[in-house]
């Protein structure tokens, strides 16, 4: 489901994430329209996308996965990020 997808994984713990297409994150964006969040709001809930999951390190700190994080994945969530500079 994920093939040729960037796989990305958190340098602190190793947990793997895929990076969300621009499609991705526009379809959340117009999904949020109709809760008309605030500015502050909109940056609360994007930074979720900005984080690992499971420690909360910022996905700048992330690296290209490795066979060795997907193998490992294949028991876990994979989850979305927003990588523009991972």
């Amino acid at each position: 489901m994920l093939r040729g997808r960037r796989m990305l994984a958190c340098a602190a713990c190793g947990w793997v994430h895929y990076a969300m297409t621009a499609e991705e994150k526009t379809d959340g964006e117009r999904a949020l329209e109709r809760y008309k969040l605030s500015a502050a709001e909109r940056l609360t809930y994007e930074s979720a996308f900005r984080q690992c999951l499971r420690c909360e390190a910022p996905v700048r700190e992330f690296r290209e996965a490795r066979e060795s994080d997907l193998t490992r994945a294949a028991s876990h969530l994979v989850t979305p990020v927003l990588a523009d500079g991972a």
